[in-house]
């Protein structure tokens, strides 16, 4: 008897440790306790397959919003030896998280993904994942939403037909959105294509007529075309209807500009600015302003001011070029639209050189 005693003894202080210890662990401070995620080169097993369990309870919308944290984190500044372990351990959360929507055929989650990889600075790394999920990912039977960061990446990275070339993919696959014709024309613009920038206006309005959107692109297009009045009058329509367009309000102080009207130009940049004080937009163009009044230090002031908010995220990409713009202008009245013609890397032969898709373009090499 005395011997089951000692035995239902042990047992149960046994099971009071086991409690206590559940107890302790699930009570940690969720301020100083923080769960990493798993990476390619954990060194213990035990804790992998500790943090794999935490993995598997939170959910891919969780982990992915723990992502895009990281990759803000990561535009602050901090030791080398932490930014390097960081970015690792962000490669390889992104790297799992990119598997699983390429398994689940989740074409969204991708480009989302992608997006917060160029948003952590990860550029490289997202093209290469991008690539991927274009082998993969067949646009007509998964969808087309991995198409477009990875042609920003190209666009970004001075291969603007290139871009096109996955733009005309996506076009080919029903249903198209009005979106995918103005990201086509701005990109033949890029590539200096005036034609084909306007063509790709015309064959969205015959699959999207009455389209706003398409429409401001057009005003773009015809104020690239040395057709300011032109311009005025068709942002001015969409702006009768819609106040607070904001690319029809960015087209019509360029058209402004190009017209000699400096203080309208003037007011509707100040506007731009109270009203989105964290978009450049508003800050260029004030900083254009400025310099053709003759201002050069507030030009400088709000020029630098739009290049901290564009950062060097391949997003911001066009912003980053309207500064370089606008920081070589000088005093005068008036002043030519902005060429949306960008240096393009050459591939065997100059860019120029290159027959501008039209239909289905080739895989993207």
């Amino acid at each position: 008897m005395a011997m089951m005693d000692n035995r239902t003894q042990w047992l149960a202080a046994a099971f009071v440790l086991v409690l206590g210890t559940w107890a302790f662990l699930s009570s940690g401070d969720e301020d100083g306790l923080e769960i990493e995620p798993v990476t390619a080169g954990s060194e213990s097993a035990v804790e992998g397959d500790l943090v794999a369990d935490v993995d598997s309870v939170a959910s891919y919308e969780d982990r992915l919003e723990a992502l895009r944290v990281q990759a803000e984190k990561l535009q602050l500044s901090a030791p080398e030896d932490q930014i390097v372990e960081a970015r690792r351990r962000f490669v390889d959360e992104a790297r799992a998280l990119g598997d699983e929507a390429i398994e689940a055929k989740r074409t969204d989650r991708a480009a989302e993904i992608g997006q917060i990889l160029m948003e952590g600075g990860e550029a490289r790394f997202a093209e290469a994942f991008l690539q991927r999920c274009m082998g993969l990912l067949k646009p007509a039977e998964a969808g087309k939403d991995h198409i477009y960061p990875l042609a920003q990446l190209r666009r970004a990275d001075g291969r603007a037909l290139e871009a096109a070339s996955l733009y005309e993919r996506a076009i080919d696959v029903e249903p198209t959105s009005e979106a995918e014709y103005v990201g086509l024309s701005d990109l033949y613009l890029a590539a200096d294509r005036i034609g084909p920038a306007r063509a790709a206006v015309s064959r969205g309005l015959r699959k999207h007529a009455g389209s706003v959107v398409l429409k401001v692109q057009g005003a773009k297009v015809a104020l690239l075309d040395n057709k300011a009045e032109e311009a005025m009058t068709s942002v001015a329509e969409v702006l009768a209807g819609s106040a607070d367009d904001v690319a029809a309000q960015l087209v019509q102080i360029e058209a402004m500009l190009a017209l000699g009207k400096l203080s309208e130009a003037k007011a509707s940049s100040a506007a731009l600015r109270d009203e989105f004080p964290a978009d450049a937009w508003g800050w260029i163009f004030g900083g254009v302003v400025a310099a053709l009044e003759g201002d050069g230090k507030l030009s400088s002031e709000l020029l630098d001011q739009a290049a901290e908010l564009a950062g060097d995220c391949p997003c911001t990409h066009e912003e980053r070029l309207a500064v370089g713009w606008a920081g070589s202008l000088k005093p005068a009245e008036r002043i030519a639209p902005r060429s949306r013609a960008e240096e393009q890397k050459t591939r065997g032969r100059a860019a120029a050189a290159t027959t501008a898709p039209s239909g289905t373009s080739p895989e993207p090499r």
